[in-house]
């Protein structure tokens, strides 16, 4: 699969190593890429990273920054919640909500191991 570079609006200014720099120090505040995704959109105008022929994870490689994957968010925030619920057994929204969870993060590790395969 081939990355598309998509021809960049006449509106944004911004150079390559500018926007290396914004994802570093946001880098420093956040560790999940969706939210600074989310950043770089709202309140910078980058409608997308693959204006300049990359996606933000391959950013975040080039510049080694860890960052979590959303699957490791989902099983931490299972795991929270199973903690959560040994402690108030009769909570049965934390109940609802760690089902919720735990399918989010079987959906994920489905989507992640089928894609490791092709």
């Amino acid at each position: 699969m081939q990355t598309q570079t998509l021809e960049k609006p006449a509106w944004l200014k911004m150079k390559e190593p500018e926007l290396k720099k914004i994802i570093t120090e946001l880098a420093k505040t956040t560790d999940q890429p969706a939210k600074i995704g989310t950043i770089l959109r709202d309140q910078y105008g980058i409608p997308t990273t693959k204006l300049y022929g990359k996606k933000l994870v391959q950013y975040l490689k080039d510049l080694n920054i860890e960052s979590k994957t959303e699957l490791d968010n989902a099983e931490e925030k299972f795991q929270k919640l199973k903690a959560h619920l040994e402690k108030n057994i009769t909570d049965k929204k934390a109940k609802h909500r760690l089902q919720k969870a735990q399918t989010r993060v079987q959906v994920l590790k489905r989507y992640f191991n089928k894609k490791k395969k092709s």
